[in-house]
């Protein structure tokens, strides 16, 4: 059963049938499991002559999943990397794992020739033992107090931005206020009989350069 089922293209992930009590039973294809569940084709290697002999089908599988691995671990991978790690003979045999492993949606990735690297963009998660859960748990808690940090940075940021607004708004609203008082105050004068020569500075004050931009900037404020 077990070997059928790591031959089988559409499964990737063995969590559940890892824990169950049958499969967990100590022998080889026990340890196979655990093998393609967590680990890669590099430890594969390392303990070969203890385990089963690979079909090609599991092979090529257990190449997918070491990808999977090494994407996870880098977002940036060389190609001579993993022309290494994946086992492959030559450039184009690792571009078409590459590829193939994209197709079957386990990865997102660009192939930068020019360069030489492979840019991961997405790639999916895979088993977890037990053990590791502790792990990513306080990764977790860590990456949520980073985010209420980053959270209230922003918030401090808006409300400032907001009390800066308003106190513009205010002082443009004092402006236009003192502004119609002094034009109230000056038309009076000028109605009661003052001469002509008042009237003139008047006029003169309030079409110099400098009232007509404070003018100006004050009905852009209203507005």
């Amino acid at each position: 059963v077990i070997q059928r089922l790591l031959e089988d293209e559409g499964i990737y992930h063995f969590g559940r049938v890892l824990d169950s009590p049958k499969a967990r039973e100590p022998n080889v294809y026990w340890r196979l499991l655990e093998l393609f569940s967590f680990g890669t084709l590099s430890e594969y290697k390392a303990v070969a002559a203890q385990l089963p002999e690979l079909s090609e089908r599991q092979l090529e599988k257990l190449k997918h999943l070491s990808l999977v691995s090494l994407a996870s671990a880098s977002k940036v991978l060389p190609y001579d990397d993993l022309i290494r790690e994946l086992d492959c003979a030559h450039e184009q045999q690792m571009e078409d794992l590459v590829i193939d492993t994209i197709y079957k949606g386990l990865l997102s990735a660009k192939l930068d020739q020019q360069r030489r690297l492979i840019e991961v963009e997405f790639v999916v998660g895979r088993d977890v033992r037990r053990e590791d859960l502790q792990a990513i748990y306080e990764s977790l808690d860590q990456w949520s107090v980073l985010c209420e940090k980053e959270l209230d940075t922003l918030t401090d940021g808006v409300n400032t931005a907001e009390r800066e607004s308003v106190s513009k708004r205010t002082r443009e609203r004092e402006f236009t206020f003192a502004l119609q008082d002094l034009r109230m105050a000056y038309a009076a004068h000028a109605s009661m009989g003052d001469d002509a020569d008042s009237l003139a500075r008047y006029d003169s004050q309030y079409t110099s350069s400098e009232y007509q931009r404070e003018e100006r900037r004050a009905g852009a404020g209203d507005m």
